[in-house]
């Protein structure tokens, strides 16, 4: 028995899952079922039953279950036509809504219908067929919410155009629905780049690789056709394409993207290292112990894939009315119904209260609230340096009561630096950091750069008989004086007392040493300024780092984090965010590194800094601009978004609230009964979207 993994099509919600769930898990011989909203998947432990049974039951609930091994989804031609239904309602909708907008031109009536009926029912037919196929089921969604607001409303429009009316309400009908299709298609949007994190993780690994074969004659093949026990040769700059054990030279291989850990660790036969770490100063070979999903990065990729389902998604406040909600006001329209056809004799009187509570609880003040907030606010995080992947870990941003964030790249530079230089003699400075960057001139080494970076101003003198010692340094003859530049340990010298966490390189010729610089990881100018602010925003803050604990220990101490633990691997960062979640805390992650993408994809709002595609594609918030000053901007808009969400909430309840009782006693009628509550209804709909508007000039 074991699992098999279909494609589900047409889940839109936490409620779609538990749907597809129970379908699946009524057909006999299935003894497991785990449904991801994130990737779209199914994966169906059972034995011996058919893959037709299981496609019948889940289409039976209105989803379309599919063997990905059979047919293949065009996932881009699904979201051009969800683009398509939006770029069609809009372009149908603005006519409707010039004399909301100001503009003195009024579409002619019997055009308004056909308009706002296209719409409605054209590219909005997708909430009829879902509300249609839940109501087989007995249940509503969102989708019975919208479809009961949009057709209620067309047709009302429709009974006032006959009755010659002067402002038939059909720009609400079609407004609602354009809105409401801008939303579904960025969820979407959403939910099919979810996977592009594990494709994009994987991809660090190198496709091709270099075999050697017994005699150590080298040949190019696929990286995907090695064998556990074969041997691969790695160049200096090259990613290593397997986790392995190195059995031939000595290098220094970069593991800050996968491990956190700044500064390469030097391998030599014997060390092992993973897929996707950068080979420096040397050449490796390495004996093959794990290819393809036996690697640590696809290790790492199931487990964002495991948090990007397994997180409960936060559902908008109308979805979890909409159960009681619907067949509470089509309860109460019935009622209203009976009463006054028992009470006036006459129906031609009863249907017009009865109308009235079903135009006035129309939820499309409801339906607009959170989705014109959300689309106002994504325009203005994008201008502020934010792009927002998942509108709903906007919602959860606002409401965090921790913020955790990794050491390396976010808090601190994420590079070495030098920060200060050691000599014998005052004034030699200068010249030991131009020697040392011209020994340095060539090399992709992070050391190197470092060194590079503090003497770009400087001219660089020739270097002759330059020789690389991989695990050491390097030597060269600059001016007919032979230097050697390095670990200290290697040049024969002590090395003198440094700040904790620091890496010392000395520089010394035949005779004697010349000096020792000292590189560090610096904490980012604004990381102490940006922190305070959180903590007077009562946010609690937590420093992870898969760097040294000693290290780690350092930058919490240097900006006021009592909470900080170091030597955390991609499991341990996300293990401590359930923790937090287990106690009812709500947690955002702000990380850089390949190893954040388990925490980014778990946390309630995974934030990632600019730098890594594998890690934006994990998170659903992404900072465009470098420095953590736009997290206080992402921060400021996420609570002032709730805000106007609640509001126009509290408005579009309040507005049934008031106004349905009224309908159903039939005290609205002496002011024009339908006619005013068609009125009230665009009242409703337009204050929420000029409030929403507001956040443009957040």
């Amino acid at each position: 028995m074991g699992h098999q993994t279909y494609r589900v099509e047409g889940m839109t919600c936490a409620s779609c899952v538990r749907r597809v769930e129970k379908a699946l898990a009524s057909v006999p011989g299935v003894a497991e079922v785990q449904v991801n909203l994130a990737t779209e998947e199914a994966r169906v432990l059972a034995e011996g039953v058919p893959s037709e049974l299981l496609e019948k039951a889940v289409a039976d609930r209105g989803y379309r279950l599919v063997n990905p091994s059979l047919e293949v989804a065009d996932v881009s031609a699904e979201l051009r036509l969800g683009l398509l239904r939006v770029v069609a309602a809009w372009v149908l909708t603005l006519p409707l809504m010039l004399p909301m907008l100001g503009v003195g031109f009024q579409v002619p009536g019997l055009l308004q219908a056909i308009l706002s009926g296209v719409v409605v029912f054209g590219p909005g037919g997708v909430f009829f067929a879902n509300a249609l196929k839940q109501l087989r089921h007995r249940e509503t969604t969102m989708d019975t919410l919208v479809a009961l607001g949009a057709g209620v409303s067309w047709f009302y429009g429709f009974a006032e155009l006959v009755r010659d009316a002067p402002h038939p309400p059909f720009e609400t009908a079609a407004a609602l629905v354009a809105f409401l299709l801008v939303g579904k298609h960025l969820e979407a949007r959403a939910r099919h780049r979810a996977t592009d994190a594990l494709e994009t993780l994987l991809a660090l690994a190198p496709p091709v690789a270099v075999r050697l074969d017994a005699k150590g004659q080298e040949s190019l093949v696929l990286t995907g056709m090695l064998q556990p026990g074969d041997r691969v040769k790695v160049t200096p700059g090259s990613a290593i394409p397997v986790d392995g054990t190195v059995v031939g030279g000595q290098a220094e291989v970069a593991e800050a993207l996968l491990t956190g850990e700044p500064m390469p660790a030097p391998k030599a036969p014997g060390a092992p290292v993973l897929a996707g770490a950068v080979v420096h100063g040397g050449a490796l070979v390495v004996e093959v112990a794990g290819v393809g999903q036996a690697t640590w990065l696809a290790k790492l990729a199931a487990q964002v894939a495991e948090a990007q389902g397994s997180r409960a998604r936060i559902q908008d406040l109308a979805d979890r009315v909409s159960a009681v909600f619907v067949p509470a006001i089509l309860g109460l329209a019935a009622v209203t119904l009976a009463f006054w056809w028992i009470h006036a004799g006459s129906f031609a009187q009863a249907w017009r209260p009865a109308v009235t509570v079903l135009v006035i609880a129309c939820p499309c003040a409801l339906g607009l609230a959170t989705p014109v907030a959300v689309a106002a606010a994504l325009g203005t995080a994008a201008r502020q340096g934010l792009l927002v992947r998942q509108a709903s870990a906007l919602e959860r941003l606002a409401a965090v009561t921790d913020v955790v964030l990794d050491k390396t790249g976010t808090l601190t530079e994420g590079r070495p630096e030098v920060i200060d230089i050691l000599t014998l003699e005052t004034g030699l400075s200068s010249e030991v950091l131009r020697l040392a960057a011209a020994l340095e001139r060539d090399s992709e080494h992070p050391i190197a750069r470092g060194i590079l970076g503090a003497a770009k101003s400087l001219e660089l003198p020739r270097v002759d008989g330059f020789r690389a010692h991989p695990g050491g340094g390097v030597e060269g003859v600059i001016q007919g004086r032979r230097l050697r530049l390095g670990h200290p340990g290697w040049l024969g010298f002590a090395a003198a007392a440094a700040p904790e966490g620091a890496t010392v390189v000395g520089l010394a010729d035949d005779r004697a040493l010349q000096g020792m610089l000292v590189l560090a990881d610096r904490v980012r100018p604004e990381s102490a300024r940006v922190l305070d602010v959180f903590r007077r925003r009562g946010i609690t803050l937590h420093l992870l780092s898969g760097d040294r604990p000693e290290a780690a220990e350092r930058v919490g101490r240097a900006l006021g984090i009592t909470e900080v633990r170091g030597g955390c691997g991609p499991a341990e960062k996300r293990a401590r965010i359930q923790e937090l979640q287990a106690e009812g805390r709500v947690v955002a992650f702000v990380g850089d590194g390949v190893n954040d993408a388990p925490a980014l994809a778990q946390a309630d709002a995974g934030i990632a800094l600019p730098g890594l595609a594998a890690t934006q594609v994990a998170a659903p918030l992404n900072l465009l601009r470098e420095g953590l000053e736009p997290l206080l901007g992402a921060h400021r808009l996420a609570l002032r978004t709730r805000r106007v969400v609640v509001q126009n909430l509290a408005w579009a309840f309040g507005y049934n609230l008031v106004l349905v009782p009224l309908a159903a006693f039939n005290m609205l009628d002496r002011f024009g009964g339908p006619m005013l509550a068609g009125a009230a209804m665009g009242l409703s709909s337009l204050t929420v979207v000029l409030n929403a508007l507001r956040l443009r000039r957040a």
